[in-house]
């Protein structure tokens, strides 16, 4: 999060066109009428761009998850070094893929949500930038 310096409050939208810049491979978000039986998320790896197709009938808070769980896929795939060979919906992941990208995917929410009320409250215009004043108030405990 700190390396691509999203603007806070973090919008999904950003944060992915950031990622894809960063990894020098887009990420499209598809807004889909997904079965109400099946995943709310699907993440497709095609050659050159990934895909996230998402739940439309859903509220904005729990699309911004679904996105974050599947770039928590993406990121997961990018430390590992490996992508599945062939698209796969999020149900045929092993439990630990499923288990990492939750795990990713509410780090970052819980991250973004953290940078956004420190730097409210101490009146950081660029939160995510290295500098003296943010390493002291943003190790501080807080009050």
């Amino acid at each position: 999060m700190r390396r691509l310096s999203p603007e806070l409050p973090l919008s999904v939208t950003a944060l992915c066109d950031l990622l894809g810049k960063s990894r020098g491979r887009p990420i499209a978000l598809v807004e889909w009428d997904l079965p109400a039986h099946g995943p709310f998320g699907v993440l497709i790896s095609r050659e050159h761009e990934d895909v996230i197709a998402y739940q439309a009938k859903t509220t904005k808070a729990h699309q911004a998850h679904i996105i974050l769980h599947e770039v928590g896929h993406i990121i997961a795939f990018d430390l590992d070094g490996r992508r599945p060979a062939d698209t796969q919906s999020r149900t045929a992941y092993s439990d630990r893929d499923e288990r990492d990208a939750e795990i990713i995917a509410s780090a970052i929410m819980h991250q973004a949500l953290s940078m956004s009320r420190r730097a409210w409250r101490y009146g950081l215009d660029e939160p995510w930038k290295p500098s003296v004043y943010n390493s002291l108030v943003l190790t501080a405990e807080p009050a």
